[in-house]
């Protein structure tokens, strides 16, 4: 249900065409990037498959066990939203879990004027599920 309706992304794309096809962007002042990939390729430390019923085998993935604490990877949507009270919602899943370096995940909407205000995070482990 989640993955047809507007604005959603479910990753299987080929390569890097993810941040065209899904509307995002890698933000170039970060300190590394988001990836597309498969549990093929993130092993041991990552998922076993994605979130999407069906076919879905594509997720994106940072491996925060070779990063410096206070390093980020950012990505940002190119579509703006309007305001609204109440009815926004994004919904997303996520999968933190197995390793000791695991970061802060965090959601922020940006404010007409440029300003970020956080509207989730966590930074705990969580099951091994998404």
């Amino acid at each position: 249900y989640y993955t047809n309706i507007p604005g959603s992304c479910n990753f299987e794309t080929q390569d890097q065409e993810w941040t065209t096809v899904c509307g995002l962007i890698q933000d170039t002042t970060d300190d590394f990037d988001w990836n597309i990939s498969n549990s093929a390729v993130t092993g041991q430390t990552g998922p076993h498959t994605d979130h999407t019923p069906g076919k879905g085998q594509r997720f994106l993935y940072v491996n925060s066990s070779a990063q410096k604490e206070g390093n980020s990877a950012r990505i940002t949507t190119t579509k703006f939203f309007p305001a609204s009270l109440g009815v926004c919602r994004v919904r997303f899943w996520f999968w933190m879990y197995a390793s000791r370096k695991t970061g802060v995940l965090k959601v922020y909407t940006v404010q007409e004027h440029g300003m970020d205000i956080l509207m989730w995070s966590s930074s705990r482990n969580e099951e091994n599920k998404w």
